[in-house]
């Protein structure tokens, strides 16, 4: 279905993957591996976030970390539903763009809130070996946004 409709299919048959009562075939390279793997960093945010969310006690920045996780797991929702050919749900994938950084921001909001904190985070993130790690970090999430913006969706490699 998916690369028929990238290739341009117009009807409901050819988009449909061929004879009647046969469901749309996913993307190649879509397992159910990949889409448990994916759920491993996302399973990590959450915890780490509800530590440090517990230890600093800011409202803002548990409602980031709230929506930063849920914007992970749509979009590991999303690979597992492809993975296990229930179709495409575009809303699952697109979402992640959308409630991540307004998730960021209010954690980074929460965090700027507590000016002791602050003070901690910035001293420790601007020392060794933490500055050189911010630094690449930085790096990735710009390769990640372009991409995000540059790659195929439906492409398992560049998921």
């Amino acid at each position: 279905m998916w690369a028929d409709m990238r290739a341009g299919a117009t009807n409901a048959r050819e988009r449909s993957g061929g004879a009647e009562g046969q469901g749309p075939i996913p993307p190649e390279g879509f397992t159910l591996g990949l889409a448990l793997f994916d759920g491993v960093p996302v399973a990590l945010f959450c915890l780490s976030t509800l530590v440090l969310g517990g230890r600093l006690g800011s409202p803002a920045f548990v409602a980031g970390a709230v929506l930063a996780f849920a914007a992970g797991l749509g979009k590991v929702c999303w690979k597992l539903l492809l993975a296990l050919s229930r179709g495409d749900h575009p809303l699952l994938s697109r979402q992640l763009r959308y409630l991540m950084p307004l998730g960021f921001a209010l954690m980074a909001a929460g965090i700027a809130t507590k000016t002791a904190v602050l003070a901690l985070v910035a001293g420790r993130l601007l020392s060794l070996p933490s500055c050189p790690l911010l630094a690449l970090w930085l790096a990735c999430m710009l390769a990640m946004v372009r991409f995000a913006r540059h790659r195929d969706q439906l492409d398992a490699r560049s998921n």
